[in-house]
């Protein structure tokens, strides 16, 4: 209104200034219509035109915003309503990120309905109910997430499946991911979903299948993908030589690929065909693993382990004590297989510095079968007291 009053005075300011300037000769206009006429200057007649036109104007601009006003008063009540929406989520956001989940839950629901984007509203929400342990809620604020955007159920779904993880609904994570990865098999968060779950509930060889046909994907770290890998593994391996299955074990060992170099699965193997009596397999890997790195835990099973040539084997034992030095394990199994080779004298000798370096109950024991070898049994018997005692303090 201010602008049409300026409007105004400055009309006013222009006629007031040419009246003073044709004061000398103002000018003459007649207009005759019919029986009617009207005399006037040409000054007043110019004055008078431009005050009718902008009151038609200032007339016209009234009726245009009295016909607007209901739409600029919804516009006006639509922005309050958004501002007010963005302000309540934004809030709730930062209550989520501070871990006050029932504020959290209660500003991103309160005006959900009123935001551009509810959807992410009801997912924040859902998230905010989990922590509170209010699984019907998240269901219900998940279901309407999917109501309010169709087209993302996709990543609504994902949403719930990671929630049921988190939560340890591991079945329902299951059953959920593989609906997801029939929609979309390259997903490397749905890949990653179901191998947590499958892992979770034990079901070793569909994992081993999963992060097989998942090779190439950034589904999963390195680091989880061959620690997975390497679980799955072992499990299945235990489970072959549960079953007596030889070749199950070793087709096992022959898809393992890149994680038989984890010592848990070469062990693992190891002792499966010790188990299953595939000794000569089992001294043939451990002879080939120790001539590059030292496994203190196969060492103790190739003293166990029975072969044709005893010889061959102490030789193996010595030239690893030249290798690696003399550890406790190195000497306790030399004397072992001095033992089974009958050589008294040096495996006695090895037990001793076996028991000095780091006594066990399996070290006592052998020495206290060499002295009943020997025709010693009250050393045997002073032995065999000890081991039991060192047995007791050690469970």
């Amino acid at each position: 209104m201010i602008r049409y009053f300026l409007m105004l005075i400055a009309i006013f300011a222009a006629g007031a200034a040419a009246i003073v300037l044709l004061k000398p000769d103002a000018g003459y206009v007649l207009i005759n219509y019919g029986h009617w006429v009207a005399e006037t200057s040409l000054t007043v007649l110019v004055v008078g035109l431009a005050l009718w036109y902008w009151l038609f104007y200032l007339a016209f601009k009234l009726f245009v915003l009295a016909i607007r006003l209901p739409t600029n008063l919804r516009e006006r009540l639509d922005r309050r309503r958004n501002d007010r929406a963005r302000a309540s989520f934004e809030t709730g956001l930062q209550s989520l990120f501070e871990g006050n989940w029932k504020r959290a839950e209660m500003e991103l629901v309160r005006r959900a309905s009123d935001h551009h984007a509810a959807h992410l509203n009801y997912i924040a929400a859902a998230r905010a109910a989990q922590h509170l342990g209010a699984a019907d809620r998240r269901d219900h604020y998940l279901q309407l997430a999917a109501q309010n955007k169709p087209e993302l159920e996709f990543t609504t779904q994902l949403a719930q499946t990671d929630l049921q993880r988190k939560r340890g609904e591991f079945e329902a994570t299951r059953s959920s991911a593989q609906l997801l990865r029939l929609r979309d098999p390259q997903h490397p968060f749905v890949v990653e979903l179901l191998a947590e779950s499958h892992a979770a509930l034990g079901e070793w060889e569909p994992l081993r299948q999963l992060l097989v046909a998942t090779a190439g994907m950034p589904a999963l770290t390195t680091e989880r993908r061959e620690q997975l890998m390497c679980r799955a593994t072992v499990e299945l391996m235990r489970a072959a030589v549960a079953d007596a299955r030889l070749d199950q074990l070793k087709a096992l060992w022959d898809a393992a690929g890149s994680v038989r170099l984890h010592a848990e699965v070469r062990d693992e193997y190891v002792r499966g065909l010790a188990r299953l009596n595939a000794d000569a397999q089992a001294l043939a890997l451990i002879a080939q693993t120790l001539r590059i790195e030292w496994d203190g835990a196969l060492v103790q099973l190739y003293g166990d382990l029975h072969t044709i040539d005893p010889i061959a084997q102490l030789a193996s034992v010595e030239q690893w004590l030249g290798q690696y030095g003399e550890r406790p394990e190195l000497l306790q199994v030399a004397g072992r297989v001095c033992l089974r080779n009958k050589l008294w004298g040096k495996a006695r000798s090895y037990l001793e510095a076996a028991l000095h370096s780091a006594p066990t109950p399996k070290a006592y024991l052998d020495l206290a079968r060499l002295c009943q070898e020997t025709q010693q049994p009250d050393d045997a018997a002073k032995f065999y007291r000890q081991g039991l005692e060192l047995a007791t303090q050690q469970a």
